[in-house]
């Protein structure tokens, strides 16, 4: 059985794959003219849907490029991962201005970039917290 940890290819699958496909999800999305006609139509939905859409990839590549083969530091993974999540906001917001039905907004690329940026500054965070925990010996198992 190979390990993620002792093969390299499997490790950049395991943490840049999800990337890859979410980042196609959202190209997939944008090229629709039309979306159902259930989606919530409430003041700002559509912006909160963008915030959280991003929110996640901005998640996955922070976790993609702080894993472990990389040697960026916290600092360089923070400004890369703000670089290319807001780059493809942008892109993907250029983009809806090719799809018939679609325009671009400032506003959506606007909120993507927060999401971005909210993931980036809390993912160290909830990341830091989980893995804070100490680990579980035959010393201290028996302790609360």
């Amino acid at each position: 059985m190979i390990r993620i940890k002792h093969s390299l290819f499997l490790q950049r699958l395991y943490y840049g794959g999800p990337v890859l496909v979410y980042a196609g999800l959202i190209f997939f999305l944008s090229s629709l003219s039309r979306f159902p006609e259930e989606i919530p139509s409430f003041f700002g939905f559509d912006k909160i849907a963008h915030f959280v859409e991003y929110y996640i990839f901005g998640w996955l590549l922070y976790r993609w490029f702080s894993s472990p083969d990389r040697g960026w530091g916290r600092r360089g993974v923070l400004l890369l991962t703000l670089f290319v999540g807001i780059g493809y906001a942008v892109g993907d917001e250029w983009h809806q201005s090719f799809v018939p039905g679609r325009d671009a907004s400032f506003f959506d690329a606007l909120f993507d970039a927060a999401g971005i940026a909210a993931a980036a500054a809390t993912y160290p965070f909830i990341f830091m917290k989980r893995s804070r925990r100490p680990a579980v010996t035959k010393d201290n198992e028996n302790l609360p």
